[in-house]
């Protein structure tokens, strides 16, 4: 249990500091040499970036009375000589330098080995366009590398879950800044290679450039070139640039523009089935209006051959009765003739046929005519 002694704010923990920085003689216009960084002008004229080495970085604050004088238009890669007071920011507790000037003395050597080891690599032809691979919108599994629980992983798995759900997507955590980031990322992207993945997200969040220079190792940069599935990279904002980047298959903005690039929007696709229903339906309607047409046109035609068919067939059958009517032998009989049968109504053709006082019946037109045989004669 805390005793009885005297118990400070946060506020007067730095107000303690900056007071103790700002009586220290050794801290006072100070001359720093270093690489500049993160270099931002802000809206009111004041130049805030950092000063960095091998080892170690600081932030630096220039206000805008001496801002003003510097000739030269700086920019992230410089080497640079300041001098400056240490002081503190009591805001967040943070200490930093408080520039009064500033000067150019060339080009810090990180970025000329940066710029070397940049154009190797492109000569080797790690980053030719000819080396890119499309990527699969249409994945089964996505993997992705990146902090555990760093604001990137987030974006990035929801935005797949939100987009394309049925894609399995498997987490290769690793630190993405410090010292030990480099082997990190390896061992996480060799762990990677041994899952079928359809393409394989690498990436983190924004942060200054110093922490973004795991992306640039070399040895994570050849390993990368030789990935079996493709890779996105999603390092940083769209300002920043690593060698990762350039020898990633798609470069992303964001770690939200790579969940983007990695996968197809399901909601896309529904909505182009949809068009694509009423597109079918459009046509099943103007289908059947043709088809109505085109039955209605050969309902008319059909009754029409029908009609003909049965005029021709209604001629042909008059034609019939006629030539019937002419054998008729009533019509015969009409004329004047007669036809003479025997009894059991056999037609008497021949003299021959009968015998004298033979039976017969003759039929005439208005009746029948009964006769007994007396005489036959022979023409």
């Amino acid at each position: 249990m805390i005793g009885e002694r005297n118990i400070y704010s946060v506020s007067d923990v730095n107000r303690y500091i900056k007071a103790v920085l700002s009586q220290d003689e050794n801290l006072k216009f100070i001359s720093v040499k270093g690489e500049l960084s993160n270099f931002k002008r802000g809206a009111n004229g004041h130049l805030y970036f950092s000063l960095k080495d091998n080892d170690s970085v600081i932030n630096c604050a220039m206000f805008s009375t001496y801002a003003n004088k510097i000739t030269f238009d700086p920019k992230d890669g410089d080497e640079i000589l300041v001098m400056a007071s240490v002081d503190i920011y009591p805001a967040r507790g943070s200490y930093q330098l408080i520039v009064y000037e500033l000067e150019n003395i060339g080009q810090g050597m990180m970025l000329v080995q940066l710029e070397m080891l940049k154009k190797q690599l492109q000569k080797e032809g790690l980053f030719d366009i000819s080396r890119k691979r499309d990527i699969n919108i249409y994945p089964k599994a996505i993997g992705v590398i990146t902090a555990k629980n760093g604001a990137a992983i987030r974006d990035i798995v929801t935005n797949i879950k939100r987009r394309y759900p049925i894609c399995d997507i498997y987490v290769f955590p690793s630190q993405v800044q410090g010292e030990s980031a480099p082997k990190e990322l390896l061992r996480a992207f060799y762990k990677s290679q041994e899952y079928d993945l359809d393409t394989l997200i690498i990436g983190r969040g924004g942060g200054a450039s110093e922490d973004l220079s795991a992306f640039n190792d070399e040895k994570l940069v050849r390993a990368i070139a030789t990935s079996k599935m493709p890779v996105i990279a999603a390092i940083g904002h769209e300002i920043d640039t690593t060698l990762v980047d350039y020898v990633a298959d798609k470069r992303a903005s964001t770690p939200t523009g790579a969940a983007e690039l990695a996968t197809v929007d399901m909601r896309e696709i529904q909505q182009k089935f949809q068009y694509a229903i009423e597109d079918m339906r459009d046509s099943i309607r103007e289908m059947l209006e043709d088809s109505k047409d085109e039955l209605s046109s050969l309902k008319e035609e059909l009754n029409e051959s029908i009609l003909e068919k049965y005029e021709n067939m209604k001629e042909e059958l008059n034609s019939y009765k006629q030539r019937l009517e002419i054998l008729n032998p009533k019509n015969v009989l009409n004329r004047g003739y007669s036809i003479s049968m025997r009894e059991d109504g056999t037609i008497i053709k021949s003299v021959k046929d009968v015998k004298i006082g033979e039976s017969i019946v003759t039929s005439i037109s208005d009746g029948t005519i009964y006769s007994k045989i007396e005489e036959a004669r022979k023409k």
